[in-house]
Formats: structure tokens, sequence, C-alpha cells
């Protein structure tokens, strides 16, 4: 599955489901496959036959959260949601998706708070860090200020890749980021700085392509700058 091998993971997914059809972590793995084919229905099928036969499993019931979310059934993701915070109150996985969720809805004060609650139950799982620096990204501007709180967002990013440094979307974001404030090429030669330590944490060819395409865009933009003899990459 991770190689993109589809149908020879889902060959081996139904053999293990014959061997033992009440094999948890098949169900749970098959599901995710599904969910990446973009079959919805039977993903969501995998997951209540999980929880049928397993039901404290956590993990069913937050991937079946996820599948609710993508047919938009946000009321159903929270359901889902619920139940699992009732069996496991202090887990972080838990408060991340509680924090999609109201991301999911436009409530971004309310999904910063969970991620919150995220790193509390768990300082070494970097996907809520950068799950509220998103939060903050997206809260619009208050008390006269012009724009979001940037600074956090950054401070969010830099600690995910202080949590784990082969968190690649951690890089992605905190480059973008990065790149959209710098004041002058030194600043944007910064970011070149940081992809070149992503791409030493690149954990697949997929994460390798992304940190080198940004990359070279990024180089792109202030060679052209540099041509133009302008200070910074803003053209105003």
């Amino acid at each position: 599955m991770d190689g993109a091998q589809h149908s020879d993971a889902e060959a081996l997914f139904d053999k293990a489901l014959t061997l033992n059809p009440t094999a948890s972590d098949a169900l749970l793995h098959r599901a995710n496959l599904r969910m990446i084919q973009q079959r919805v229905a039977d993903s969501e099928s995998d997951l209540e036959t999980c929880i049928r036969l397993y039901p404290n499993n956590l993990m069913a019931r937050l991937r079946l959260a996820t599948v609710y979310m993508a047919k938009e059934d946000m009321d159903g993701a929270k359901r889902m949601l619920d139940q699992a915070a009732d069996f496991d109150p202090d887990s972080s996985e838990v408060h991340c998706y509680r924090g999609e969720l109201h991301f999911a809805r436009g409530e971004f004060g309310e999904a910063k708070a969970e991620f919150e609650k995220a790193m509390e139950c768990d300082a070494y799982n970097p996907t809520p860090f950068v799950n509220a620096a998103l939060a903050v990204i997206n809260t619009p501007p208050s008390g006269g200020a012009m724009m979001p709180d940037f600074a956090e967002a950054v401070r969010l990013l830099e600690q995910a890749i202080k949590v784990d440094p082969m968190f690649h979307a951690a890089y992605v974001q905190l480059g973008q980021m990065k790149l959209s404030m710098a004041t002058d090429l030194s600043k944007a030669r910064e970011v070149i700085e940081l992809y070149d330590k992503g791409l030493d944490y690149c954990r697949t060819p997929e994460e390798l392509k992304d940190i080198c395409c940004m990359r070279i865009l990024t180089v792109a933009q202030i060679d052209a700058a540099h041509a133009l003899h302008m200070d910074s990459l803003n053209m105003q």
C-alpha cells in the first residue's frame, strides 16, 4: 500500500481476512486502502465491521469519523468522536480529530483549543502543532490587527520539527510561511536552508519530490529577484 501497489495490497488484505475474518489490523488497513482508492462506502463497511467485532477499538472509530467527514456528515463524525472520547478522553489522537472537525466547520478557535489539548496529552506528537499553526493562520484578525498571528504559527511549526525532525508537513508549511514573510533576500535564502534540512529527513520518494520542487521554486524566485536588482521578493 505504501508503495502504491494497491491491487497487490488489496489481494493480501483479502487473503489475511480469509485466513482470519476477525483480524482487526487487516480490516483497518483495508479500510485505509479503500479510502485512498476513494471507495468510501467500502471503507465505511470495513470500519463498521471492525467496531462490531471490537467495540473498544479506538482507531476504527477515529477513522470512521474521517469517513463521515469525507461524506460531509459532520454530525456523524462528531458522534463517532464523542464515542472515541468516552473510551479514551486523554487520547492525543481523539483531540486531533476533534480539532480537524472544528477546522472543517470553520471554527478555528475551537480547533486550536482541541489541538492544544492534543499537545498536552502527547508532547511528542508533531501533528497537533502543525494543525494548530494552520488554525492560527486561518483565524480572522481581531483587536485591530491587520494580519493573522504569523509569529505564533511559525513558533508552532518550529516546535513540530523539534518534536519530530522527520515530519514532512512541518517543513512544507514552515517554508511557505517564512517565504511569504521574508523581508529581504537573506531571509528568503533561509527557506532554502530549511528545505535542505528537510531533504535529509525525507522518508518517501513523494516527500523528497515535494520538497525538491518547493526548493527549486524558491531558488528560482530568489535568482529572479537578484537579477532584477530587487531587495526582496515583494513585487510592490
